[in-house]
């Protein structure tokens, strides 16, 4: 049964982000919508980022856990135990909510009587706010076969006309920018073992059985993309066999599911666009300018690329993405590390 002013259960991992932390929290004890279980957790940091957690514990919202490094996903899945509310979010503890954030998603949520609400959010770099806008529409309800049709779907990779934006293959992965209602996940977990994929994965769990989602174009969510530690700033050795791993998993799930033809070509199409993110961590290494084209060689003569760049359909790319695509598909590495340059450049400015 739903409620008109139903409680918010937040859920906040923390480790070593004192530099961020207060705007952080900030934001969440500030919210216009009141009813609020702020569940902050300190994962063993060695900054003094417990030391801001307590300056918020005379707000009688905030729950403070203080506990010896666990991981992240350790961290939700002690939160969600925790949490009471109806809804659920997850804030990652170097970003920030829009102070009417969780007032408008809890008001689409009740009105359509919605599992999910996403709404979109800004990347924010140094002097700099860029909204990410995820769906060409201000506003989108969707009941179960379109859920798994335009959101669940998507989640495995882009079809059709979404391959005329493929910087958006990853935008609906994010647990950050979504509204849960507590039935639709109390009985997932963030514990898994594939490692960057996590939030992918949890997201594919959450909305394969969701009965009603909701997306608004709001920017709800700021994402900070200055901190220097941040998971999506630095070089991952393992980067390129996470990734193969990770799309066999999805072929499996696909087809343990039983969930069809668009899910595989999906699939196909996520493949082949890994070739950005791969490329750009690539970019943060600290491999000679021949030794990243090399590498980036090596990963297009996997059968699993091979296979993704003949049947993907680049007719939809305008002409910087089909140029970036034929380069990969001609494994031409040299010229594609030049154009990756050129792609970094512009992501923090587009």
């Amino acid at each position: 049964m739903r409620h008109t002013n139903p409680l918010v259960s937040i859920i906040v991992p923390v480790y070593n982000t004192s530099a961020y932390l207060r705007q952080c929290l900030t934001s969440l004890v500030n919210q216009t919508y009141p009813n609020l279980e702020i569940i902050v957790i300190n994962d063993g940091s060695t900054d003094q980022s417990l030391d801001i957690m307590l300056e918020y514990d005379d707000d009688s919202r905030v729950k403070l856990i203080d506990q010896t490094n666990r991981g992240c996903s350790f961290c939700r899945d002690r939160g969600m135990r925790m949490a009471t509310g109806e809804y659920l979010m997850f804030i990652d503890s170097d970003d920030w909510l829009d102070m009417d954030a969780i007032r408008l998603l809890v008001e689409h949520a009740e009105h359509e009587q919605a599992d999910a609400v996403m709404g979109t959010y800004v990347r924010e770099y140094e002097g700099r706010s860029l909204p990410k806008r995820i769906f060409d529409a201000d506003f989108l309800s969707y009941d179960a076969k379109d859920t798994r049709r335009f959101v669940h779907r998507r989640l495995f990779g882009l079809v059709g006309e979404e391959l005329a934006f493929p910087e958006t293959v990853d935008a609906l992965n994010s647990n950050c920018i979504t509204l849960y209602h507590r039935d639709l996940i109390r009985h997932l977990s963030f514990s898994s073992p594939y490692g960057t994929f996590v939030d992918l994965y949890f997201q594919i769990q959450a909305l394969e059985n969701c009965q009603r989602f909701i997306y608004i174009d709001y920017p709800v969510y700021h994402y900070r993309k200055t901190n220097a530690q941040s998971e999506t700033s630095v070089y991952h050795r393992n980067f390129i066999e996470s990734r193969l791993e990770f799309f066999q998993m999805l072929k499996d799930y696909i087809e343990e599911h039983e969930l069809g033809e668009d899910y595989h070509r999906a699939l196909y199409n996520r493949i082949a666009l890994s070739m950005i993110g791969i490329g750009l961590n690539e970019l943060v290494s600290n491999k000679p300018f021949y030794a990243q084209a090399e590498t980036l060689k090596q990963v297009l003569r996997q059968k699993e690329y091979k296979d993704a760049y003949a049947q993907i359909d680049m007719r939809y790319f305008d002409l910087k993405w089909r140029s970036f695509f034929q380069l990969c598909k001609y494994e031409q590495t040299v010229p594609l590390v030049l154009m990756l340059r050129g792609v970094d450049y512009l992501r923090k400015r587009v």
